[in-house]
């Protein structure tokens, strides 16, 4: 009986250990909204992937994990309110470790967006 129990301890264990690592290693894109305005969708190109995040409530913070991409190049994001795109603009994705990558996105208070790693 001892043993059975040993086994689903190891096991909870792994799972466990896996489902952390999994969150420090892969690659996530946190969008940070410091305004007090809601967007419909936050839209993010990279080289091989599209993200979206939607809506994007005031106040808020929204994380996707993605996919590596492997491949320098330019990526883009777009903010959109009521079907219009309100702002828009490119960043380098140049290449580099993978594991671990975050991308930062805020909307300023004053509806200015930043874009950090």
């Amino acid at each position: 009986m001892k043993t059975r129990y040993k086994l689903i301890a190891i096991i909870f264990s792994f799972s466990l250990a896996i489902a952390v690592g999994y969150y420090f290693v892969s690659p996530k894109a946190i969008i940070n909204n410091l305004s007090n305005n809601e967007y419909d969708e936050f839209v993010i190109l990279l080289p091989t992937s599209r993200i979206s995040f939607s809506p994007i409530g005031a106040q808020s913070s929204n994380t996707i994990f993605y996919s590596r991409q492997n491949e320098t190049g330019t990526g883009s994001y777009s903010l959109i309110s009521k079907d219009s795109e309100i702002a828009r603009n490119d960043f380098p994705y140049t290449e580099g470790t993978e594991l671990g990558r975050v991308l930062r996105f805020t909307i300023e208070a004053n509806g200015q967006i930043s874009v950090g790693e």
